[in-house]
């Protein structure tokens, strides 16, 4: 049975999450989307949107808030406000919470706190949901886009954008990926699901995006399409390491991309070998082991948290 070990795990998501902004000489929080009282994200949780904290858009509690250099954010739970604090480069929007695509073109466009992305582990938004997973440029030019937007947004602000380590070292920390950062060994993750033809099917080479720095792969162009229109919804969960395994061991344990279930909507594959099919032990503990899984993935991803 093939495990990675936590320590390196947890060291290389620690650097990940550590990286702190560059130092600015005093913000200039008049550059940034703000509200009245100089409020962030209209209200929204800026953690709500990581997998940490739940990785969907999240309105915050008006008393649950923190200041940060000058901006002011809601937070859904007192445990999102204590993550902020303790790691605020970590979650605070790109491009001072403008709309990223627009901030690309050398323009400062209001938001749909509803429209974002996580992309290259920082928190992008957008004036609207069409432009979340934008066909004609923003996703395939990802990358290049947020180069243009973090030099147009320095121009205007006077910031520099925040660094993050290779995506290399985050993938490795927090998914089950091959050599070439491919998700499940290439098979493509809505297959497994009814809309997608409900049952394993490998993706095709030139059927390919990229999420979050992590590629899949995808058998037709309608999988394709319903993963970039949510891919949430597909991921495996628990970074694609055998859910059984994560619940009843916290180990990070290889699977067999043929051997799955889906609970809640939710895909979860498992380690199958001719003498073990952890499938049957899920089966007959399911709750439990689900309770189990989640609690400790999520410990894995907050434990390296800096603390201030």
């Amino acid at each position: 049975m093939k495990t990675a070990a936590l320590s390196l795990t947890g060291l290389a998501l620690a650097l990940f999450l550590s990286v702190p902004a560059v130092a600015q000489a005093g913000r200039n929080a008049k550059a940034y989307n703000l509200g009245a009282e100089r409020l962030a994200l209209q209200g929204y949780d800026p953690v709500a949107y990581f997998d940490v904290g739940g990785a969907a858009p999240r309105e915050g509690d008006p008393s649950i808030t923190q200041e940060h250099e000058g901006v002011v954010y809601r937070f859904a739970k007192e445990r999102h406000r204590e993550l902020f604090k303790a790691a605020p480069a970590t979650y605070e929007p790109a491009h001072g919470g403008w709309c990223s695509y627009a901030m690309s073109k050398n323009k400062k466009v209001g938001i749909d706190p509803k429209a974002f992305r996580v992309g290259e582990g920082r928190l992008l938004l957008f004036v609207d949901q069409d432009y979340t997973f934008f066909d004609g440029d923003w996703v395939p030019d990802e990358h290049k886009l947020l180069g243009k937007a973090d030099k147009n947004w320095k121009a205007m602000s006077g910031e520099s954008a925040r660094t993050v380590p290779s995506a290399e070292w985050f993938q490795d920390a927090e998914f089950n990926l091959d050599d070439e950062s491919l998700a499940i060994e290439g098979y493509d993750p809505v297959a497994y699901h009814p809309e997608g033809g409900g049952k394993p099917r490998e993706g095709k080479k030139n059927l390919e995006l990229r999420h979050e720095n992590v590629r899949y792969r995808f058998a037709n162009k309608e999988n394709m399409a319903a993963f970039r229109a949510d891919p949430e919804k597909y991921k495996p969960q628990h970074g694609g390491w055998c859910s059984y395994a994560m619940g009843a061991h916290d180990e990070l344990v290889e699977v067999d991309p043929e051997a799955y279930r889906l609970l809640d909507g939710q895909l979860h594959l498992f380690f199958v070998a001719w003498y073990s099919d952890t499938r049957d032990d899920w089966d007959e503990g399911t709750a439990k082991l689900k309770k189990a899984a989640d609690k400790n993935w999520n410990k894995r991803l907050t434990k390296a948290l800096p603390r201030s």
